[in-house]
């Protein structure tokens, strides 16, 4: 529940996935579960068409219910992701009449943000809206060094700083029908709309074996806008036997979006000598639609099926322009460096699920098959790139219920991780004047196998949980750095290999006393990379861990203080080293008129010790980035509750309740 972690009030789903176990947020926002970046967000039990990162940034701390972190679902649910699914419950009253929350926050790096929840209950309908505003900031100091080898060796180095952020806003109305004690029908509708920016300015050095010697400083101005419109309708069934329920849901989203960034460099008479400006434009359209039958066979055993479909289309340009001093340009498809994608990508699956539980053991058994009908049209390439295949994923839950309130569970399942649409654009896309990037339409998706071994023992009003975990992909994709020509880095894709991870996760949550709740979450594992890059054969381990503890203390009956840190170890990647991190949050929270006025003041990274640092190399290059967060950041949030605004079950007629969106987590 986000109320137990105030340090995250006034933040996004980010802030609150930083306190939760399997889950690393480092310095610049990357989230990762289990050291991997390739996972699938849902939000109310339905995967989110965002990226991950878009989706977790735009959702605010306080219209969170509660997060759930599935590692290794069950064929129920979409395979994507290796690493399993962060599934986001939000906030909706239960209470008959008008309720609602406000918020509002703001920081020291100038992040002001804001948001409202209002819910008007009857007897039958539930109508709902909320909306959020924000304009979120991170700043901080960069320096990066760079050596390009050829028959001219090249050298670049640069500091300076960055501000990166920018404005978001989201509108969400709907309402629910309950049309009888066995007919829910709901509807939503969602307007999304983020403007983001990445600005930096820094001093260049860059001089070569030759005699080549330059200093210059360079501004870059970068800007990315995204709108959608999304509409969504379930339906949901239930019947007289306990357990027996039909589902269905349809969902459609429009949109589209442009990434413009300029880069302006300047002698050291300030004089513009040499400038760039790039386009990015793309429309996308996602339609998704499911329906599910779980039918019971008795109180202990069911069987549970569906089908799914998703499908996805996708069109994009791009455009460049250099310069040597400032001038009007309209990009168009004439230009020269003009080139545009249209992909199609239409998902088909059927999936089906067995579980049974006795009073000690229980087991779940499905099997999910998906047909994947994909198309990619580049201009200027006279191939059409097809996919026509299909995919099974199979998986496994067992568990054991252990005397003195333990639990053993095994799992196993098969999963995939799919290429994102640029990993695939076979032509160069310039980021800037110093980094290009090319696609690979050849890359294959990723295919993992997962295997965990779990355990769970109350511990009074706490518990303790451990899972040992394995997980090997194949077809592994990896980011590759190569020179491009002189000092400009080219980023291109490839399966490489295959990686490996193995490890020993664990949480302990205990009350001392009935003023302090701790929390300490811990996990260690062994990383290992296997492979080929460029002919070469690479092979690349590291024992990795990481820890975080929380400790909330209560402070008389309406206050309460959270202190917590979290550090990261370094690690291998297929051509280098990432660097550890380490932060150390405070909060204070104080609860005002009966807990319906709450005010937070908090202060991120106490010790000033959250820094990025990466290291890579290769035959023809050397590589290394810094980035320092600046520190700390005072931030102050306040709550209001209208009509003391709170969630509460409302069981139905039938004996079903009520919280609609929540995933049913048998078994996985």
């Amino acid at each position: 529940d986000p109320a137990h972690f105030p340090v995250a009030a006034g933040g996004t789903a980010i802030d609150i996935l930083a306190q939760t176990p399997s889950v690393v947020v480092d310095v610049e926002g990357n989230v990762t579960m289990r050291g991997s970046s390739n996972f699938t967000v849902y939000i109310d039990g339905r995967p989110t068409p965002f990226d991950p990162a878009d989706a977790l940034d735009q959702i605010p701390a306080s219209s969170i219910r509660n997060i759930e972190i599935i590692t290794n679902p069950s064929a129920r649910f979409d395979p994507d992701g290796n690493a399993g699914i962060i599934n986001i419950n939000t906030r909706r009253s239960r209470l008959l009449g008008v309720s609602g929350i406000v918020n509002a926050s703001g920081d020291t790096n100038g992040s002001l943000s804001g948001d409202f929840l209002l819910n008007y209950r009857m007897e039958k309908f539930n109508f709902f809206i909320n909306a959020n505003r924000s304009d979120r900031r991170r700043v901080g100091d960069f320096y990066s060094y760079n050596e390009a080898y050829a028959d001219d060796t090249v050298f670049t180095r640069s500091e300076g700083s960055t501000m990166r952020g920018g404005t978001s806003w989201s509108a969400r109305t709907g309402f629910d029908y309950f049309i009888n004690d066995y007919n829910t029908l709901t509807f939503n509708a969602t307007l999304n709309g983020r403007n983001r920016f990445n600005d930096r300015e820094a001093d260049f050095h860059e001089y070569s074996t030759s005699g080549f010697d330059l200093f210059s400083r360079t501004i870059t101005m970068g800007d990315a806008t995204r709108n959608t419109q999304s509409y969504s309708l379930d339906y949901r069934r239930t019947f007289d036997t306990d357990g027996q329920e039909f589902t269905a849901y349809a969902y459609f989203e429009n949109g589209g979006g442009e990434d413009y960034s300029e880069y302006n460099q300047y002698d050291i008479t300030d004089d513009i000598f040499g400038g760039q400006q790039n386009w990015e434009t793309y429309d996308r359209q996602r339609f998704r639609f499911r329906a599910d039958y779980v039918h019971p066979f008795n109180a202990r055993a069911k069987i549970e099926t569906g089908y799914q479909l998703r499908m996805n289309r996708d069109f994009k340009w791009s455009d460049v322009f250099w310069y040597d001093t400032p001038q009007a340009y309209t990009p168009t498809e004439f230009s020269e460096y003009y080139i545009d994608s249209d992909f199609k990508r239409d998902i088909h699956a059927l999936y089906s699920t067995f579980s049974s539980s006795g009073e000690v053991v229980g087991y779940q058994l499905g099997l999910r098959a998906e047909y994947t009908d994909r198309e990619i049209d580049f201009s200027g390439s006279e191939d059409i790139y097809n996919i026509n295949r299909w995919d099974f994923f199979p998986s496994a839950h067992l568990s054991f219920q252990l005397p003195l309130e333990q639990q053993l569970t095994t799992s196993y399942t098969y999963r995939i991780n799919r290429p994102r649409n640029f990993f695939l654009e076979p032509f160069v896309t310039y980021s800037d004047a110093y980094n290009v990037r090319i696609g690979n339409p050849a890359i294959e998706p990723e295919y993992v196998n997962s295997y965990e071994i779990g355990y769970q023992k109350q511990i009074g009003s706490g518990f303790l949980s451990a899972e040992l975990y394995h997980r090997n992909t194949t077809n592994k994709i990896e980011r590759l750095t190569s020179v491009y020509e002189g000092n400009v880095m080219l980023q291109s894709f490839d399966n490489i290999g295959e990686d490996f991870s193995t490890g020993l996760e664990f949480m302990l949550n205990v009350n001392p006393f009935n003023w302090w709740r701790a929390n300490l979450m811990g996990n260690v594992y062994h990383y290992r990379v296997e492979g080929v890059i460029n002919g070469r054969d690479i092979g690349q381990k590291s024992n990795n861990w990481n820890s975080r503890i929380s400790n909330t203390f209560t402070i008389g009956k309406n206050t309460r203080l959270q202190v917590d840190g979290m550090y990261n170890s370094p690690t291998v990647t297929a051509q280098g080293r990432r660097e550890g991190f380490l932060f150390t949050n405070l909060a204070l929270r104080q609860e005002f008129l009966s807990n319906q006025l709450n005010v937070t003041l908090s202060v991120r990274d106490v010790l000033g010790t959250a820094k990025f640092g990466f290291e890579a190399s290769g035959p023809d290059f050397y590589s290394e980035r810094r980035f320092e967060m600046q520190s700390p950041v005072l931030g102050i949030s306040v709550q209001y509750r209208i009509n003391n605004y709170r969630q509460q079950r409302r069981e139905r007629a039938n004996g079903n309740g009520e919280e609609g969106g929540e995933m049913d987590m048998d078994m996985m």
